[in-house]
């Protein structure tokens, strides 16, 4: 690990240079709920369910989420073992470094930092968007552009952010733990009331399950898992992390594949098999919140338009955290530079690297605001870039697992885990063709504008790959360093 060499002056801010490293105490159950925010369970449920329903296999959807739990599972398990063989931060930067070599794994965190960037660009508009239709449309109020209400969420997500992790961690946990309780009393009381027509298991028969677009159903599936593997991005901020970090991610994998592929199949009998497809197709961004107040009433349907605002902020303080700890960790490796890796002495959080983040927020989010672009052309657009630069991270993090697992040469060889990320790396790949081959629909966008997209997503990879290239012939001492090596 780097260290910078400049003293503070008697009176300066409180901070201090990356050798004291970051700070917090977060256990198991923080843990998860800090990456199970990042997943957004309101968001889901209110806005994902019934897209992926209507562009993915239908009814089928359920099963999909599933199947793609088991997809997660096993690369976990490769994640998991490579953990704790590999004891060191800087997440999926660090795993392909040591898996692939420095200059794939250097290409790999500037495409984690891109995709995380982009979660977090995405969840402003929804949100804004979120917040614009409850003040107007449901409460009757003025109607305030979103991107004001973006603001707000700004100006809480860089303040949290900049201050220690447990911190954030609270925060989160109370909104997710409302968000969850809303999400079972409405599962609950659609079977208590037997949905439209009693349940029936169409979702499950295979006829259904490859009808559709079982490829989108797919993406949308893996997609659906994006933030499980950001439990070793906290590895500094966490207790014992040895056994906190493999049961926080087990334990996400695992609530992410139940919740989910229950209250999907809920709300498809909540409608009826035969009648949700065309209830989607006519009102798909409405279609959730209509179920949930027809099935637990009018307080529960202000509570979920709440909650879905504050899902999304939520998610925006998660995304911010995970995005400045890649700039924090390229930091200290000295890929960017030095003084990102600087921690604050009091709070112990990467709080220059936050402000950057902060800084690359505004930068990101006013082009399309002057521009005059809906927000929720925003967030389809952005949120389809996450989606691909996930699917690409997860793929190359797979076989980065395989490779380290298989050539352990400490004598802790573990094949078993080895063999189930190779599983997940082929499947993986079908998920990248697939996704790469469904672009258009990924980001809703058309022509030239996804090639762009497209251009810039492999552009990234391409620069860290240049750049390792080039430090490695003429700056080998940050070569050495690339994938948090301790050197010297």
């Amino acid at each position: 690990m780097t260290h910078s060499s400049s003293v503070s002056p008697p009176g300066a801010v409180a901070e201090n240079s990356s050798q004291h490293g970051l700070k917090g105490s977060i256990g198991v159950f923080s843990l998860v709920f800090t990456v199970l925010a990042y997943n957004g369970p309101m968001v889901v449920f209110l806005g994902f369910i019934p897209v992926a329903i209507l562009l993915g296999n239908g009814i089928g959807i359920p099963v999909m989420f599933l199947a793609c739990g088991v997809v997660a599972a096993l690369f976990a398990a490769g994640l998991v073992a490579m953990g704790l063989r590999l004891p060191k931060p800087g997440g999926f930067y660090a795993y392909v470094s040591a898996g692939l070599g420095k200059i794939p794994g250097l290409g790999t965190g500037f495409v984690a930092m891109i995709g995380y960037y982009a979660a977090n660009i995405s969840t402003y508009p929804l949100g804004g968007v979120a917040a614009q239709t409850l003040v107007h449309d449901v409460l009757k109020g003025p109607d305030i552009p979103w991107w004001v209400y973006a603001i707000v969420f700004f100006a809480a997500a860089s303040i949290l952010g900049y201050l220690n992790i447990n911190f954030s961690a609270k925060v989160l946990t109370v909104f997710l733990a409302f968000e969850l309780l809303l999400m079972v009393i409405y599962d609950v009381s659609v079977l208590v009331r037997g949905g439209a027509h009693g349940f029936g298991l169409q979702s499950f028969q295979p006829h259904y399950l490859f009808s559709g677009s079982i490829g989108i159903g797919f993406i949308f599936g893996i997609g659906l898992y994006g933030g499980f593997e950001a439990t070793i991005i906290f590895r500094d901020e966490v207790k014992n992390p040895g056994k906190t970090i493999p049961r926080a991610t087990y334990a996400v994998v695992a609530i992410l594949a139940i919740v989910y592929s229950a209250t999907a199949w809920i709300f498809i009998n909540a409608y009826g098999p035969e009648a949700v497809m065309g209830i989607v197709a006519k009102n798909v961004s409405g279609a959730s919140i209509a179920s949930v107040q027809h099935y637990t009433g009018t307080v529960a349907y202000y509570a979920a338009s709440i909650m879905l605002i504050t899902s999304c902020f939520a998610l925006i303080l998660a995304s911010h955290n995970i995005t400045a700890r890649y700039l924090y960790n390229l930091s200290a490796d000295g890929v960017l530079p030095r003084s990102l890796s600087r921690v604050h002495r009091k709070h112990g959080s990467p709080h220059r690297a936050s402000v950057i983040m902060s800084i690359a927020c505004v930068v990101g989010l006013v082009p399309w605001i002057v521009a005059k672009v809906g927000g929720a052309s925003i967030y389809a657009t952005v949120v389809g870039t996450y989606s691909y630069c996930l699917v690409m991270l997860l793929t190359i993090s797979s076989l980065a697992i395989v490779v380290y697992l298989l050539r352990d040469k400490t004598g802790k060889r573990a094949v078993g885990p080895a063999a189930c990320a190779a599983i997940a790396f082929v499947l993986l790949v079908t998920a990248l063709v697939l996704s790469t081959l469904n672009f258009t629909v990924l980001t809703g966008t058309t022509g030239w504008l996804s090639y762009v997209i497209l251009g810039v997503v492999y552009g990234v990879v391409a620069i860290g790959v240049v750049m390792a290239a080039i430090y490695r012939k003429r700056r080998p001492d940050v070569y050495a360093r690339i994938g948090r090596e301790e050197v010297g």
